[in-house]
């Protein structure tokens, strides 16, 4: 969410568009995309198991499609429109997974289960986007 802050920032004060295009690229490499490789590798699975869960297992790929998609067209041509497509979208599925999601995978898989996925996903490690050395959002 603070990502999607910085751009929503970026896009306010007009910073430079190759300057957040950058920053995207960064963290889709650094956190997004693995992010997304987990997400999948470990929650897929589970709809095989769990009828309930496929739906919104099935939306999360859809949305991580699409994400990937914005990106792709940000790398060849970023635009002011399209990192706040970016930012939105990513911010919608954010919501969607934290109020939806992950609310209906805790309560349909078992204590087990639960523990074992946390443990994988807790493995992740996040790098602040802060941290990025041109404060474009400033």
């Amino acid at each position: 969410l603070l990502f999607c802050l910085l751009l929503k920032k970026g896009v306010k004060k007009h910073a430079d568009a190759e300057v957040m295009k950058e920053f995207i690229e960064i963290f889709w490499f650094k956190e997004l995309h693995h992010h997304f490789e987990l997400e999948e590798n470990y929650l897929i699975p589970l709809k095989m198991r769990y009828a309930d869960l496929a739906e919104e297992i099935d939306r999360m790929v859809d949305e991580h499609y699409e994400l990937r998609n914005i990106i792709n067209g940000i790398s060849l041509n970023v635009t002011y429109e399209s990192i706040e497509e970016l930012s939105n979208s990513l911010e919608l599925h954010i919501r969607f997974e934290e109020r939806i999601l992950f609310p209906l995978i805790e309560k349909t898989i078992t204590k087990e289960q639960r523990s074992v996925i946390g443990k994988l996903l807790a493995q992740e490690k996040e790098d602040n986007c802060m941290n990025y050395p041109v404060r474009f959002w400033e």
